[in-house]
């Protein structure tokens, strides 16, 4: 069945390649699929990281007066 979304080919070693198979079979999903999540989670915390880094830098600056408050921010 022909689709629009992209392909990606992936070359893994034997030990990582029967963890997501052991994955994709207590989840009960097809291997595609828990590929697909795994890469998204790893996009995510990797996405996670660069705020964290951000936000240590913005505290380090030391310039508090410029902050909203958390109660200034759900107003």
């Amino acid at each position: 069945m022909p689709t629009k979304k992209p392909r990606l080919i992936v070359t893994l070693e034997p030990s990582l390649y029967d963890k997501v198979k052991a994955i994709s079979k207590a989840n009960g999903t097809a291997l595609s699929l828990t590929a697909r999540d795994l890469i998204r989670e790893a996009c995510e915390d990797i996405e996670d990281l660069g705020l964290v880094a951000l936000a240590r830098r913005r505290l380090k600056s030391g310039q508090k007066g410029r902050w909203l408050t958390h109660g200034e921010i759900w107003k």
